[in-house]
C-alpha cells in the first residue's frame, strides 16, 4: 500500500528527492506535495512533479503525510522538525546539524514520542553508520557495566575553497591564498566546527551524533583547491575495533555545499522502509 511523503524544500536536493519519488518510488510512495519558504519555487516543482504546492508547513501537516523530507537547511529543521514529529508524521532530516544542539534533539525526541512519529537520520554523503551506531552501542553498554569505553571517532573533510566559501569560520583567511594552497582551516569538535561552519559540516555531525558525540568527535576541514570533490575520512576505533571509510562525491552544480549522493540517501531510506527486506 503507497504512503504518502511530502517534501519540505526545493532547492537541488529537494527537487532530486521529489523527483525521484515519482519516477522511481511510485509503488512504495505517493508525492502528497512540496512546501518551501518561497511558494513559487514549491509551485515550479509541483508543476514538474504533479503534486500540490503547499502555502506554509502548517497546510502540508493538515494533510497528514505519513512522512516528510527536510531538505530546507537547519534554520527551517529548528523551525518546523518539533511539530513535524509531533503531528504524527515522520521525518526525514537532512540538516543534520542542527543535531548539535543536545536540547533541540531531545526536543525532538519527546515529539516523536507524543506523535507516535520517528525521527530518521539519512547517511547523506557518508556511509558507515551502521558501523557506527553498533560501536555507540557497546560503548553504551560497557558503561551500563560501569567499564570503561573510549572510543575515538575522528571526520576529516576535504573540500574545494568554493565549496567553504561564505563560512563564518573562513575569517582570517585570505581567500587568495586559500585558491592557491592546501590549508587546513579548522581543527575542533564537531560541535566547534557546525558553529564556523553551518553549512558544511552535516556529515560530521551526524557522524558524531550517531556514534561518540558532539564533543568527543575530532573535526577538521582542510581546503584545497585542487580537489573536484568532496572528500570525507571517517575514522573509528574502539573495543577492538578499528575502521578508516573515505568517501568522494561531487559536489551538486547549483549547490556546491552539498552532494547529490546526499538526496539519493534519502530514497534509498525510502525504498528500504517500504521493502520486506531490510539491511541495517
Amino acid at each position: 500500500m503507497q504512503k504518502s511523503v511530502a517534501v519540505l524544500g526545493s532547492g537541488s536536493l529537494g527537487s532530486i528527492v521529489a523527483e525521484g519519488i515519482v519516477k522511481d518510488l511510485a509503488g512504495s510512495w505517493r508525492l502528497l506535495g512540496v512546501v518551501a519558504r518561497t511558494f513559487s519555487h514549491a509551485q515550479d516543482l509541483a508543476q514538474r512533479t504533479g503534486c500540490v504546492a503547499f502555502a506554509d508547513v502548517e497546510a502540508m501537516l493538515h494533510e497528514k503525510p505519513d512522512m516528510v523530507v527536510e531538505a530546507a537547511g537547519v534554520a527551517a529543521a529548528r523551525e518546523h522538525a518539533e511539530k513535524i514529529l509531533a503531528s504524527g508524521s515522520s521525518l526525514i532530516l537532512l540538516s543534520c546539524g542542527a543535531l548539535a544542539d543536545e536540547s533541540f534533539v531531545v526536543h525532538l525526541k519527546n515529539a516523536a514520542q507524543r506523535g507516535g512519529s520517528v525521527l530518521h537520520i539519512p547517511s547523506g554523503a557518508i556511509g558507515g553508520y551502521d558501523l557506527l551506531r553498533t560501536l555507540a552501542f557497546r560503548q553504551k553498554q560497557l558503561r551500563a557495566r560501569g567499564e570503561e569505553a573510549p572510543l575515538m571517532v575522528r571526520v576529516d573533510n576535504f573540500k574545494n575553497p568554493h565549496s567553504l566559501a561564505g563560512a563564518p569560520g573562513l575569517a582570517g583567511f585570505s581567500p587568495a591564498t586559500l585558491e592557491e594552497n592546501r590549508e587546513e582551516v579548522f581543527a575542533g569538535s564537531a560541535r566547534e566546527a557546525i558553529r564556523g561552519f553551518p553549512k558544511n559540516v552535516n556529515v560530521a555531525v551526524g557522524a558524531a551524533v550517531a556514534s561518540a558525540g558532539i564533543d568527543e568527535t575530532r573535526v577538521t576541514i582542510t581546503s584545497d583547491p585542487e580537489l573536484v570533490e568532496n572528500v570525507h575520512k571517517v575514522t573509528a576505533e574502539g573495543f577492538g575495533v578499528r575502521a578508516v571509510m573515505e568517501f568522494g562525491s561531487m559536489p551538486d552544480p547549483e549547490n556546491p555545499r552539498s552532494s547529490t549522493m546526499t538526496a539519493w540517501s534519502v530514497l534509498a531510506l525510502l525504498q528500504e522502509l517500504a521493502s520486506p527486506v531490510r539491511y541495517f
